[in-house]
Parts: C-alpha cells; structure tokens; sequence
C-alpha cells in the first residue's frame, strides 16, 4: 500500500464519523478557541506611585521595552529595575523604541517607533536607520505605563524632545535607507531629505506640514528661547528651523571647510548640545571624534573651539550654569569634561571619567540628575546581551550603581510629578 493511500485509509473513518455527528438541522458549531495566556498583550502590572526623586525611563531598542527604575531607592545596596514592560504597537514584531521626551508635569512620557529592519543598514546603531516602514510617536501615561496616544510618522524616527510649556513636540527622521535608494538612482541631496515632524503633544496629531530639513537627521535640541531648532545632519550640516516664522524656513551650517556629502560624509554629525546659557550648539561628530561649536549669534562653526577626543562623541549635557559640558564618547567608554569658553590645541584631552571598569560598552547618553549631583549614564552593550546603566557621582568621578537593563538601550529620562 502507498503512503497515500495510507493515509486516506485512516482519515477516511474519521471523516465519515464527523459527518455522522454534524446536526444537519442547524448552524454548524464551531469549538470557542483556548488561548495559553489570559491576555495575549498583557497590560503592566500596577507599579508604586512614583517618588519625590522621581523615576527613570530607559529605552531598549532591540527588545522592545522600557525599563524603570526609582530614584528614590538608589541608595538600597540591591538597587536594580523596578519593571521592565513591554512598548509597541505589535506584539510579534521588533518595533525598536528610540530615544523619549517626558511631559514637565511628569503625566505622561513619549517614545519613538523606529520600525527598523534588523540585519541590515549602518551607522552607529547597526540596523537603526534602515527600516522602509512608517514610525510612530507613542504618548504613554506615566502611571500606568499604557499608551494613551499616538500619531504615525516617517520611516526611521531619530530623536524627540518636548517644549518647556509640554505643548509641542519635535521628531526627526535618521532615514539612511531614504539616501542610498536616492543616490542609486541617481537623484539629488536634496531628493535625500527628511523631514522633522512638529507634534501636538496633548492631541498626538501633527501641527501642519511636516519641515523637510536634510538628509538623515538626527538629534534635535531647541535654542533657549525655543525660537530655533537645532538638528545634527548626516551630510555633515546642522539644520537650523526657524520655528517663529509659520513657514519653518531652514538654513544649513556645514561644520567644516572640508565637509563631506550626504552619500559620503567626512564627519558624520550625529548628536549636538545646545547651552542654556550663551546658547552654544556643540556638535558630537562621529567619523572625526571631535565636538564642534556652532556660533548662535553668527551661524558659523568657529574651529578654534572644537574639541577632539579619543573616541566617537555621542549625547551630552551642559550643566545649568553653562560652564561645564558633560561628553560621552564611545571607543574609550568615558565621559569628557569639557570647559566650552577655553580654547585649546588640537593635541589637548579633556579630563574624563572612566566608564569601561564598570562594564560599560558603547555608552550612547549622559544626563544629570535635577541637583546635578549625579551623572546618569546610558551603555549600549554589544547589542546582543543586555546593555547597562550607570550613575556616577559627578564631584568624585566615580561610577557608583551599574544596573544591567534590556538589549541595546539608548536613552534615559527622568519622570517628575509635579504636586
């Protein structure tokens, strides 16, 4: 007997048995499915309200959660995650959340859907910037960690930040993917564009056009006023968006006489600081590990202030006062301490602090806590394993708390509530 006819011997009983026991007098019952959990995308678990000292909020790129962690109970000797939970907007697909801007009133937090596709692009995050499908801005309540909006962007959503008043968001577009489909067809740089998305915070719903602005641009930072956005441009640019005038007009700054192109940059912008004090936009460039100044009064990079260090510079903090500028880079794993009024030769270090002996890899973000007392400080990892989480003490220049969080984790921020 053949393997077919085989298998048509034991089906044929079984096929006759059930259409013995069908009712043909009425509709044809169908079993209720069983699922192996209560719910397929379960909502977090309710967590502490959220102290004085507020809670941390890290974004894990490759597995698709935040992690949270309370400042308040820092000083526990087994100080680690409060919770890790799940962010997205599709359960069974790597969505990569990138980067996240917090309300000033601390109610709600929000994070960017990069959509990236794992496996393929370039640059500093590997696959981040090569994805072909829409991003998303999420808007999430702070205490119950659920989403609460969204608002659907362009491919490849870069960096977000939120205005002093909470109103307004700004999200860039790190669209490498946009640049060599345009350069293999043989279009022009300005083909290569994307564009910044100017949000309604409150509604998650776009505010007019969005602002095309240059080829794959990443972090953006408001001028003090808040009457400029500053943005880092792969094509070795910044971009400046007049914010006061309702067309968003652009000007680019190349940041060196040498500058390169979008298909082939020589510096590679990726990140930039902008002082609260004199207004001052540091930019980080990756290829040439150097942190160049933009002047905010004459929009021209002044070379004497640049600052080379021995890896590739990533995101930074100016302290309050304006007199100290906080560098990670990565390569070394520290963090420069950058005085921005000197002038120094281009063979000058800038002191640092050491990042690697606490087991960072690829430290990506610096910031401070409000009293400036501590560093806050964002690794990487190999982007495989879990990346980590370090809080230095900035007066001793110490690493003080390493917290292994998820894979491949690239921002932190700081939910206050207000009273």
């Amino acid at each position: 007997m053949t393997r077919t006819r085989l298998l048509l011997t034991i089906l044929a009983p079984l096929s006759l048995g059930a259409c013995g026991d069908k009712d043909t007098t009425g509709p044809l019952k169908v079993p209720e499915l069983e699922y192996g959990t209560d719910r397929p995308w379960p909502s977090p678990e309710p967590l502490p309200p959220i102290g004085p000292a507020g809670r941390l909020i890290i974004t894990n790129n490759m597995d698709d959660t935040l992690s949270l962690l309370d400042l308040d109970t820092m000083g526990s000797a087994d100080w680690k995650e409060l919770a890790r939970i799940p962010v997205g907007l599709n359960p069974v697909e790597l969505e990569g959340p990138h980067h996240t801007a917090v309300s000033p009133d601390g109610t709600s937090y929000y994070v960017g859907i990069s959509n990236y596709v794992p496996g393929s692009g370039s640059g500093p995050h590997g696959t981040h910037g090569s994805g072909s499908a829409d991003g998303y801005c999420l808007k999430l309540d702070s205490t119950t960690n659920t989403i609460i909006g969204s608002v659907r962007v362009d491919p490849n959503p870069g960096d977000v930040i939120i205005s002093k008043d909470g109103r307004t968001l700004y999200q860039t577009h790190f669209d490498l993917l946009r640049i060599s489909t345009v350069a293999k067809r043989g279009g022009t740089e300005q083909e290569m564009y994307a564009r910044l998305a100017i949000l309604d915070a409150e509604t998650m719903t776009r505010k007019g056009e969005m602002v095309s602005v240059c080829p794959a641009p990443h972090a953006v930072r408001l001028s003090p006023d808040e009457q400029r956005a500053y943005i880092a441009c792969w094509s070795d640019e910044v971009a400046i968006v007049d914010l006061a005038q309702a067309s968003h007009p652009v000007t680019h700054v190349k940041v060196a006489p040498n500058a390169g192109t979008a298909v082939a940059p020589r510096h590679e912008p990726y990140a930039l600081t902008v002082s609260p004090t004199t207004g001052e936009v540091r930019v980080s460039s990756l290829a040439t590990h150097s942190v160049q100044y933009l002047n905010p009064e004459t929009l021209t990079m002044d070379p004497d202030r640049t600052v080379i260090l021995d890896g590739a510079p990533m995101f930074g903090e100016f302290t309050a006062d304006g007199r100290t500028l906080y560098m990670p880079y990565q390569g070394v794993e520290a963090i420069a301490i950058i005085d921005p009024e000197a002038i120094v030769p281009p063979t000058y270090r800038p002191p640092s602090i050491p990042l690697a002996p606490s087991g960072c890899v690829n430290v990506h973000q610096f910031s401070m806590t409000p009293d400036e007392r501590y560093g806050l400080v964002v690794c990487e990892g190999d982007h495989v394993g879990p990346g980590t989480f370090h809080v230095v003490d900035l007066a001793e220049r110490t690493v003080v708390k390493t917290v292994q969080v998820g894979i491949f984790p690239d921002s932190v921020a700081l939910v206050r509530r207000k009273p």
